[in-house]
């Protein structure tokens, strides 16, 4: 098999698994999955397209054009703390927005982090396509080789693993984070300072895991799931409407006296 469909696969496959995962937590009112398909060709696409020139733009430029010169290490671990997160995140958070903020399914609380982490999703699969190809060569981030596995299939199965139970969680969860700030601007008609504050909090989790990798993973994911649960108690589906009430349609979700408290 051609290595790019190959690595296409590798990286595709584990994010649609997580995809499924994200998707079903909302059991009450699941979204149109036209819709979610668009938002993970969204992250997959162009956001990945446009981060990938940005992140090469600004790598190039903390590193003079010499990524293997003698501060490329260092201008490279600036640029995945600091530089990185700012970019991707910024760029998943306004693809979601530009995909979803008006569509007639963005209703929930939960809404927006189901639609955060499908973009999120997204371009960690399109992220992930560059990195098996390179492992696959034996290489890694700059060119560098890779020498705690042998060029092939093993560094090909051990990078897609990695992969798999670490970035594409760490970009869904951020995403997710990112997408639940989106909600209380869209759902619950908060200022756009409280959507700027949420993709800040998902700029530092993905910050933390570029720097510690496995470590702070559980950083992100205790957020993501601490604000998922708190979302889904919000639904009009389940719980008391604490939305305005200019947004309730009360011919879609009925009498909101009649939902337990």
């Amino acid at each position: 098999m051609d290595l790019f469909w190959l690595a296409l696969a590798g990286a595709v496959v584990p994010c649609l698994a997580w995809l499924w995962f994200f998707y079903t937590r909302d059991v009450h009112d699941p979204e149109p999955k036209p819709l979610i398909a668009k938002l993970f060709l969204i992250g997959a696409l162009p956001v990945a397209f446009v981060a990938g020139i940005v992140n090469t733009g600004l790598l190039l430029g903390l590193t003079g054009g010499d990524l293997r010169g003698a501060g490329a290490t260092a201008a490279f671990a600036t640029f995945a703390v600091l530089g990185a997160p700012v970019v991707e995140e910024t760029l998943k958070d306004l693809g979601t927005s530009v995909g979803a903020r008006r569509h007639r399914a963005f209703d929930e609380p939960v809404d927006g982090m189901i639609y955060g982490a499908t973009v999120g999703l997204g371009f960690a699969a399109a992220e992930t396509v560059d990195y098996l190809i390179n492992a696959y060569q034996g290489f890694g981030p700059l060119g560098t080789p890779i020498d705690f596995c042998d060029a092939g299939a093993e560094c090909f199965l051990l990078t897609a693993f990695l992969r798999g139970i670490g970035s594409a969680v760490l970009h869904a969860t951020a995403g997710g984070i990112a997408g639940y700030g989106l909600s209380r601007r869209v759902v619950e008609g908060r200022g756009r300072p409280t959507a700027i504050w949420w993709v800040l909090v998902a700029m530092v989790a993905h910050g933390a895991w570029n720097a510690a990798a496995f470590v702070t993973l559980p950083l992100p994911a205790l957020v993501f799931f601490v604000l998922l649960r708190r979302s889904l108690r919000r639904s009009p589906y389940v719980a008391e409407v604490v939305v305005p009430r200019r947004y309730y349609d009360p011919a879609r979700y009925g009498d909101p006296n009649g939902f337990r408290r």
